[in-house]
């Protein structure tokens, strides 16, 4: 097992870094054959801030995630989709937990018209992270993967237009995927105050860093900060106020595991007033200051 560093940030330069690793550019990174989670050098148990675009395809195991506050169960022919500014921590995993890995950035697919594509892969990721996939689909994506793979095992000539096109395929693929998923869920039907939930929990995570007052909040559904937070409260449990200080929390622990950024430097990107505000903040929710927790 690898030695376990807390980065905080999953990079495309820390990812390069794994076993098992295809990095043949400074935007693209795929896995070689299947990856064991346990032998990554990051520690999913600390949440770690998505700085790219991640694919994951479960082959082996089980786990149960957190994604920016919402909690999703993985089992082989799970999907993830990971979008920059995600958060996501490992609640609990199998030690046989594997998975092919996709991880790039929007430059490396700026050329191949997929813009508006990866912006609904995005929209729908927002509602749901993880999807599993029938026989078909799955195996679909898995030859697909495995085609890049082998590009790297033949002449460079061509390379990179041959992968970039099999990438622009993959996301179609996962469009594809996503919507059959919502078809078959399309009779569900939300009401009014589970609209209202599923809205607010999309701006949070879109707004965190700046955004902590529920006014804020209440104003994009036209409603009463007080009314806003009833209905919150009525369909999760929780406040509205709740829910912002979890994902504000969240957040700043994915930052702090980050070995690059000061507690100033996070102040200033999370939005508050001054460091010391800050570290009152923090203490407050965690029961330590951003110090200590940054040197757990």
């Amino acid at each position: 097992m690898r030695e376990k560093n807390n980065f905080g940030r999953v990079s495309i330069e820390n990812m390069s870094r794994q076993k098992n690793v295809i990095i043949q550019t400074s935007d693209l990174v795929i896995s070689r054959e299947p990856i064991f989670i346990r032998d990554l050098s990051y520690d999913f148990s600390y949440p770690q801030m998505i700085e790219n675009i991640g694919f994951t395809l479960c082959t082996k195991g089980t786990a149960r995630l957190n994604v920016n506050l919402a909690e999703y169960e993985v089992c082989e022919k799970t999907i993830g989709i990971f979008t920059p500014n995600s958060v996501i921590q490992i609640l609990e995993q199998s030690e046989d937990l594997q998975v092919e890995l996709l991880y790039f950035s929007f430059d490396f697919i700026s050329d191949i018209d997929v813009v508006s594509e990866l912006a609904t892969i995005v929209q729908e990721v927002e509602k749901r992270t993880c999807i599993l996939l029938d026989d078909e689909r799955f195996s679909e994506l898995l030859v697909l993967h495995n085609l890049i793979v082998k590009e790297y095992e033949k002449p460079a000539i061509y390379r990179t237009e041959i992968v970039k096109s099999l990438l622009h395929t993959i996301i179609y693929q996962v469009l594809r995927c996503y919507s059959e998923e919502q078809e078959q869920h399309k009779e569900q039907n939300y009401s009014r105050h589970e609209a209202i939930y599923r809205k607010f929990m999309s701006l949070l995570f879109q707004y965190y860093k700046s955004e902590r007052n529920v006014r804020f909040y209440a104003d994009q559904v036209y409603l009463s900060p007080k009314y806003f937070s009833k209905i919150i409260r009525e369909i999760s449990g929780k406040t509205a106020g709740e829910w912002i200080d979890e994902m504000v929390l969240t957040g700043a622990k994915a930052l702090l595991k980050s070995s690059d950024l000061s507690v100033a430097q996070i102040s200033d990107e999370m939005n508050f007033a001054s460091p010391s505000f800050f570290g009152t903040y923090f203490k407050k929710l965690a029961g330590m200051t951003p110090v200590e927790y940054k040197k757990m």
